[in-house]
């Protein structure tokens, strides 16, 4: 029978995210900020997973590059830039730093 004591937890580094973020290509631009909160799926930092940034990012609906930045809603974690190119409605991340 199942036990939960002996379940492991698996959780992601903030690398595998940058790595998941970088492999955004090509989405709707719609969908684009669904999309990179879900590249933070199994994300914490010391327990937080609430992102913040979100709400600041300049509208992306014009052809162009764009920076926009995101991290976990901790006063220590990191923020990432991402660097994103929108072509025809089209997003794709190019950079993360």
């Amino acid at each position: 029978m199942f036990n939960e004591n002996e379940t492991k937890v698996f959780i992601i580094t903030l690398k595998k995210v940058i790595e998941r973020l970088s492999t955004v290509k090509d989405c709707d631009i719609n969908n684009f900020k669904d999309i990179v909160i879900e590249q933070f799926d199994d994300y914490n930092y010391e327990g937080e997973e609430e992102l913040k940034g979100l709400n600041s990012w300049v509208d992306i609906s014009n052809d162009g590059e764009y920076k926009l930045t995101v991290s976990i809603d901790h006063k220590d974690a990191y923020e990432l830039t991402l660097f994103v190119k929108v072509l025809n409605k089209k997003a794709t991340i190019y950079n993360v730093l």
